[in-house]
């Protein structure tokens, strides 16, 4: 069928816009936004994914209200044809106001106690991640691409009963747009050998993007349980020179956790750049211990467990509300406790005595001497 895009010259493969290049069920195309005001009062976060091969839009809201301790979860789903260029599914739609520039979030009043109107704009330019290529038996079982981008906040958000103003000076936010292959989409996953096809090789995974008065930074680092390292995607923006891309040569990390957990309460990082040139950087969270669980947003989750671009018919809307006043516990609404493997979250950026904002992501499995774990 038709759609807008197919009156550009940008096609990609010989068929309209609503097919996909590949017949891989997982193929997703997915935005993902973190919006949160630096004092720390609500820790916003909010994505929407199209998978084509599955015919399903689906996207989240999620908010911690620190003040309660709580964590308000909105997701949705909807039957992606025939409104193949509309994204949005019942209350929750964006609205991209200039590429690689401005987004409108929307989501509308609803029964789950959380609705907000925001504006997402850029505050450094866009870094394209390598490229993410993996098989396992001979199987592609990943092949995407992403983008990363910080950004300022402005609007409102309601959430436990209150409405906060964001302004671009109060609040902050990072980006993230992926599309292509990755395991654990769709519902189902296909085993080629006994080995889980979505486990987690053991290892350290760290993920941040901040931003600091002069510069704006990006880097991942996956690292083997013997700490070496085993790859570094970077970034560095300085003021000024936005038009000029940056890389780091290399990250070192000493890392403090939340005693009897695996989550990182301080990290602290020398980072080097290709100059030569190091910064000491200090990251901590903008609301001790408030983090994001992903399941929430969909991740693995769903109520009925089935995860993203899973089929759910013309259109779904639920919700929760969970106790995340934990650091690694998530206290669901049947009161049952349980541990999710990955958690992420706002941060407070600290070096020579300024102070940033940004995103961390990281999970720590198997065994990692360094840090104590075995």
């Amino acid at each position: 069928m038709l759609i807008s895009l197919d009156d550009t010259l940008l096609h990609q493969i010989p068929s309209t816009f609503d097919h996909a290049g590949s017949s891989d069920y997982r193929f997703f195309d997915r935005y993902w936004f973190s919006l949160f005001d630096t004092k720390g009062e609500v820790l916003a976060v909010s994505g929407m994914g199209l998978y084509k091969n599955m015919n399903v839009l689906d996207g989240f809201g999620c908010a911690v209200h620190t003040s309660e301790g709580k964590y308000h979860n909105v997701r949705v789903s909807r039957e992606l044809r025939p409104n193949v260029a509309y994204t949005g599914a019942g209350p929750l739609h964006y609205e991209m106001l200039e590429p690689l520039k401005r987004h409108r979030l929307v989501l509308e009043e609803n029964d789950y106690g959380l609705s907000f109107d925001l504006e997402w704009e850029a505050s450094a330019p866009p870094h394209e991640e390598g490229h993410h290529f993996a098989r396992r038996d001979g199987r592609v079982i990943q092949d995407y691409h992403r983008l990363d981008q910080m950004g300022r906040i402005s609007g409102w958000v309601k959430v436990g009963g209150k409405t906060y103003k964001a302004t671009k000076e109060t609040w902050a936010g990072v980006r993230d747009h992926s599309w292509g292959i990755r395991p654990g989409v769709g519902g189902v996953e296909i085993p080629t050998s006994s080995e889980p096809v979505s486990g987690r090789a053991a290892g350290l995974f760290n993920w941040l993007c901040y931003r600091m008065p002069g510069y704006a930074c990006y880097f991942a680092i996956w690292d083997n349980a013997d700490g070496s390292r085993v790859r570094l995607d970077s970034s560095l923006r300085i003021n000024g020179r936005e038009d000029e891309e940056f890389h780091l040569r290399d990250v070192e990390h000493e890392l403090e956790f939340y005693p009897g957990t695996r989550r990182v309460k301080v990290a602290k990082y020398v980072i080097t750049d290709e100059a030569g040139k190091t910064r000491r950087i200090t990251v901590k969270r903008v609301r001790d211990p408030f983090t994001w669980a992903l399941q929430g947003y969909g991740y693995g989750g769903y109520k009925d467990g089935k995860g993203l671009g899973f089929y759910r018919g013309k259109l779904l809307v639920e919700g929760d509300v969970w106790d995340v006043s934990h650091p690694e516990v998530v206290i669901g609404e049947d009161g049952k406790p349980w541990t999710p493997p990955f958690r992420e979250g706002p941060v407070l950026i600290e070096e020579d005595g300024a102070v940033g904002y940004g995103h961390f992501a990281e999970s720590l499995t198997g065994s990692f001497p360094r840090y104590g774990f075995s």
